[in-house]
């Protein structure tokens, strides 16, 4: 999907190795939100909740907050905003022929969408993503002196049925700002999991192991609340998630 470089935060050394499918199956939660929409602060708060409470047992929910620049234009300039972000949903709404854009939308698993403030809807789809098959992937990050060090492994087992891609997303754990203009004018928002960068690292082959090390510089005004590290594995052709992990900073 969208490629794009990295920038990171810095402290003490975290090193940590986990599997995506070790006893939680991982299902990615997207949601593209904006701080100049005036129906977003509901979904923000609501994957907040999801984030924090993980209530579907067994299952380990990976929320992405993808701030859309789309709405910049209209009297406030969201500070976490990218056009990354915004060709990434134009992308998913070709993929899940969705007639245009919206916000807040939420993408899950890259195949079921919805509002992002119906709980109802985003639990189920949360469900039957589930009880989709996943491919375990390994994801070690190291932080210190001014840098993430980051490595992502497949051990090449199963059975591929799409090209696909390797992504490495960086997440600020928390973040507020006052908003001075537009439709949230003089409102405090607050949001989880804000995706600063997200890039592709590589591509799956069949039968291929696969690994590989990323330095990931580090943006100390970042560090505050701290951080995230997330790989995903992401079929090409049909946008669907099919692996993921994420590492806490």
């Amino acid at each position: 999907m969208v490629r794009q470089i990295f920038t990171l935060s810095a402290a003490t050394v975290l090193l940590a190795f986990a599997c995506g499918a070790a006893t939680r199956t991982p299902v990615v939660l997207e949601l593209f939100t904006s701080e100049g929409c005036s129906s977003c602060p509901p979904a923000d708060q609501l994957i907040a909740d999801l984030d924090k409470t993980q209530p579907i047992a067994g299952v380990d929910v990976i929320v992405l907050s993808e701030h859309v620049d789309y709405w910049n234009r209209l009297g406030w300039s969201d500070p976490f905003s990218s056009e990354v972000f915004s060709a990434r949903q134009q992308q998913y709404a070709k993929a899940l022929h969705v007639e245009d854009v919206y916000t807040p939308q939420a993408v899950v698993d890259g195949q079921l969408e919805a509002v992002g403030s119906n709980a109802a809807k985003l639990t189920q789809a949360v469900a039957k993503a589930a009880r989709q098959t996943k491919v375990p992937l390994e994801l070690a990050a190291t932080r210190s002196d001014g840098k993430i060090e980051a490595r992502v492994r497949w051990d090449g087992a199963e059975k591929l049925h799409d090209s696909v891609v390797v992504y490495l997303a960086l997440a600020q754990n928390d973040t507020q700002s006052q908003v001075r203009a537009g439709e949230n004018s003089g409102r405090m928002l607050k949001h989880v999991a804000v995706v600063r960068r997200i890039a592709e690292v590589g591509t799956l082959k069949a039968n291929t192991p696969f690994s590989k090390e990323t330095t990931l510089p580090y943006n100390s005004e970042w560090g505050s609340s701290g951080l995230r590290v997330i790989a995903f594995l992401q079929e090409k052709t049909s946008g669907r998630i099919i692996g993921a992990v994420q590492r806490k900073l």
